[in-house]
């Protein structure tokens, strides 16, 4: 039962800090907390310290948790290794994944396709789908070290796609990761890498202009 309560806090408090609804800064008042999630004490510790495992808050002696802040000016330093640690693990997940996983990939493509990706639409639903998607290859990279490496990374610039908030169109990067799960599914490692590739190519540009 603790475990279900520190991944509840756990995913709250994250998708309360990747989409900057908890804002950089922000101090984490425990007892707050415990009363805000409907949880005890330990669930919403552990949560934190997953958080602090990932970059997002940080622990300050005598002074408290805060979230941490996030730090536009290290866009292409953040996309520099994730680029080239996402070709390895696209790569990867279209090598190693078994029919289960390349079913995985398939309907994660079929999700993004449905996806309302108007400039005006929920961005929360795009954010989500978006790190379930790339969270999924990561996963089917068979590689814990990695995935939890990008996993980080990925977070990190989620919050700066949060900071761009509407000035930024998603048809574009959802369409290169519907073709990059495909890849995966087609057990194409050359193109999934390429994709990955290509996908944070784009990222970076855009987030450049929109920062």
């Amino acid at each position: 039962m603790s475990a279900t309560l520190a991944d509840r806090a756990y995913e709250e408090l994250l998708d309360q800090i990747v989409t900057l609804r908890r804002t950089p800064g922000t101090l984490l008042n425990e007892a707050e907390l415990v009363r805000e999630l409907g949880t005890s004490r330990t669930p919403v510790r552990e949560a934190i310290l997953r958080l602090a495992r990932l970059g997002l808050v940080v622990a300050i002696p005598r002074r408290g948790t805060f979230v941490s802040e996030v730090h536009v000016g290290q866009v292409a330093k953040v996309y520099e290794l994730r680029r080239e640690l996402e070709g390895l693990a696209a790569a990867w997940a279209a090598e190693r994944a078994d029919a289960d996983g390349r079913d995985a990939a398939r309907a994660m493509a079929g999700l993004l396709r449905g996806i309302d990706v108007r400039p005006d639409a929920d961005a929360r639903s795009q954010h989500a789908l978006d790190r379930r998607a790339h969270f999924l290859v990561y996963e089917l990279a068979g590689n814990p070290f990695a995935r939890e490496l990008l996993e980080s990374h990925y977070l990190i610039s989620a919050r700066m796609w949060s900071l761009a908030g509407g000035h930024v169109a998603m048809e574009e990067p959802f369409a290169l990761m519907i073709d990059l799960l495909e890849a995966v599914a087609a057990g194409d490692p050359p193109r999934a890498a390429a994709l990955a590739h290509r996908h944070n190519d784009h990222a970076v540009q855009t987030l450049r202009a929109a920062l």
